[in-house]
């Protein structure tokens, strides 16, 4: 008899074949979920990228789209995890103009010329610009990846489903709607486990869209302005107990405006913001204007305005970059807050091309006329005339002989000449004032001053500067005491009512050092320090440079220096208008009290009987130092624009300012709108 089938023996071979099935289907969904996963993950890593390069791209658009598109591009480069450079020959750039043009060459290697200076242009009856729009594409990693990067930019963008329902953004038609900028990602990737059961390609799009908006934050005047772009210990506020605070002024906040982006990542120890914990509190502090229980240091003032720091690298924040100091309550009552870069383009625009006509003036009449005053053939008994004036003329027996030939009684009236020249290296042994007013003082050599040199009224001093191997241009030794506009000599600047008058003095050429014991009242006074002559920009927001090989014009003032030095302030209690600041106008270096393109360190030190006001731009100077000492606090109503700043000497320096006697910063939005 043939055996019975046991029930469900016929069926073994069915579930062998379900169980493959589902094993096959269950690797399959398990291998999509992987590549799903891994998408996501391109997405986001593309996202942070595009993010990232947009706002970096912002941080600069202002300087026009293309400075824009450049960046974003560099910044893509340096970050993109799957690519460090671009396909060979895939790089293309178009202006958006019609017809459409296509460029033949980078516009990110000339940085002098059309189109890279090109500014967003505003177009007629509210219709985009496009001519003066940008637009960059390229691939990397053999097609893997295409990069879009394009300033302005308008939305809805019909290639992005999600923008059918977004509000038309063609950009502010006032700069030419061009302060769009988009950076697109778009990734092919192969399958990493889907192509088993026939999965293809697939691709990831991402988009950034960020805009330098047209609404300000605020204008604010920073009490510093820190110029460096990339590097480490921007600011340093971290030994001897020193501290510096940026006060409130009536109802103004304190602000200091940081503009590395410190990409590359700094130690703990050199942050860029680099503050410390001291016995009275955290060494750097930014007050808010506010009546009541302001932060210990900073003073009561009028309003409830807060305080600022505004920092261009945390718009990147990379990992490790230690942007600012880590211990809580290091700003006062303040955060650092993403900003964009602000440079030296606001001062520039209102001053500069005035400096540049100074030294110009200057070096002509220094060396135009072989040692004579300007327009001079003969010195006949110690006078001259030319070019309208009459000058007193001394050579180089004269200056060594001062207390003889100003003697009052064997020459009276000299020390009254509206227009002295000494034509020599000076050096004031003896006390010697000046006295006539509105004079003209020109100094073909160096300056030392070891007694009282009093200039009572004058309207412009020249100084030649250096001399063979020795680099210092003005001297003034540890007895001397240099006057100017500032009859009493011993007693601080008058307060601007309007009586004294403003005055320009240049260096043509080498440092302008005090010793420890020196004393300098610098009354209404700009001091431009030339460096040899036309080292000044020739274009507005010009980056910091080294400067130092040629560039001599350094500030030195010893530790134990009496300071007291104020700008021009011809315009009281309010901002100059364009017109005054004209070089026919009323006052054209209204708050500048001094300008050096130097590089290299310098530093400006003294007690708390130091006293300055207005505008102090050193802005290629690495580091400059500004110290108090520790026998009493420093209070000082000046600005300070300078590359990279340490403040030291054990005392507190309170930065007071008065925004009518600064440089003010409009600081606009970078937004990311997608």
């Amino acid at each position: 008899m043939k055996p019975s089938l046991r029930e469900g023996d016929d069926e073994r071979g069915a579930v062998l074949v379900l169980v493959a099935l589902a094993m096959t289907a269950l690797l399959g969904m398990a291998a999509v979920v992987v590549d799903l996963g891994q998408l996501r993950a391109d997405r986001r890593a593309n996202k942070a990228v595009a993010d990232m390069s947009v706002r970096a791209g912002l941080g600069v658009l202002q300087l026009g789209p293309w400075s824009g598109v450049c960046r974003a591009r560099d910044y893509v480069l340096a970050n993109a995890d799957g690519f460090s450079s671009f396909d060979a020959g895939s790089e293309q750039w178009f202006q958006l103009s019609q017809p459409l043009n296509r460029l033949s060459s980078s516009p990110c290697l000339n940085t002098t010329s059309s189109p890279f200076v090109d500014a967003c242009l505003p177009g007629q009856l509210g219709v985009p610009n496009t001519s003066t729009w940008g637009r960059f594409i390229a691939t990397a990693d053999g097609g893997r990846f295409t990069v879009e990067i394009q300033s302005g930019y308008a939305v809805p963008d019909p290639r992005f489903p999600e923008d059918s329902l977004a509000t038309v953004d063609t950009g502010d038609p006032l700069k030419g709607s061009c302060d769009n900028l988009v950076v697109v990602i778009t990734e092919r990737r192969a399958p990493l486990f889907a192509r088993a059961i026939g999965g293809g390609d697939s691709t990831t799009t991402i988009r950034s869209v960020g805009r330098w908006s047209n609404v300000s934050t605020e204008e604010y005047s920073p009490a510093l302005l820190l110029l460096e772009r990339q590097g480490c210990n921007v600011l340093e506020v971290s030994s001897n107990n020193a501290r510096v605070i940026a006060q409130p002024y009536l109802d103004h906040p304190g602000v200091i405006q940081v503009d590395s982006a410190n990409r590359s990542g700094c130690s703990s120890n050199q942050a860029v913001l680099n503050g410390a914990a001291t016995s009275s509190g955290p060494s750097i502090v930014v007050c808010s204007a506010r009546t009541i229980a302001p932060t210990p240091g900073c003073n009561i003032a009028a309003g409830n305005k807060p305080s600022r720091i505004g920092m261009y690298g945390l718009n990147f924040n990379p990992t490790g970059a230690n942007l600012t100091t880590p211990y809580p309550g290091t700003y006062g009552d303040t955060q650092a807050v993403r900003s964009s870069r602000s440079g030296r383009e606001p001062l520039d625009r209102l001053y500069r091309s005035n400096v540049a006509a100074l030294d110009a003036e200057a070096r002509a009449v220094l060396t135009g006329n072989s040692g004579m005053p300007p327009g001079c053939t003969a010195v006949v008994h110690s006078t001259c005339t030319g070019d309208g004036r009459t000058w007193l003329v001394l050579q180089a027996a004269d200056c060594s002989t001062l207390g003889t030939f100003f003697d009052p009684v064997l020459f009276p009236g000299r020390t009254a000449a509206r227009n002295i020249w000494f034509n020599c290296d000076l050096t004031v042994g003896a006390p010697l004032a000046l006295s006539a007013p509105d004079s003209y003082v020109v100094v073909t050599g160096s300056i030392q001053v070891n007694s009282t040199f009093a200039l009572l009224d004058p309207r412009t001093v020249f100084v030649g500067g250096r001399s063979g191997g020795n680099n210092v241009g003005f001297q003034v030794g540890n007895s001397g005491n240099f006057n100017v506009n500032n009859k009493l000599g011993t007693a601080d600047c008058p307060v601007p009512d309007g009586t004294v008058k403003a005055t320009r003095m240049v260096v043509g050429s080498g440092s302008l050092n005090m010793s420890s014991g020196g004393v300098a009242h610098l009354c209404q006074t700009f001091v431009f320090m030339a460096n040899g002559y036309g080292k000044v920009p020739l274009a507005d927001g010009t980056p910091p440079c080294t400067c130092t090989s040629g560039y001599t014009g350094t500030v030195s003032v010893g530790s134990g220096a009496i300071v007291d030095w104020t700008a021009p302030d011809q315009v009281p209690d309010r901002r100059p208008t364009a017109e005054e600041l004209e070089l026919g106008g009323r006052s054209p270096y209204e708050s500048l009290g001094l300008w050096t393109e130097a590089g290299g360190a310098q530093s400006i030190s003294g007690g708390g009987t130091s006293h300055m006001t207005g505008i102090f731009f050193l802005g290629n100077a690495n580091a400059f130092t500004l110290a108090g000492g520790s026998s009493g606090n420093v209070s000082l109503s000046a600005q300070f624009i300078t590359r990279r700043m340490k403040v030291t000497g054990g005392a507190t320096v309170n930065l007071v300012l008065d925004p009518t006697d600064a440089v003010p910063v409009v600081v606009n939005d970078m937004v990311l709108v997608r």
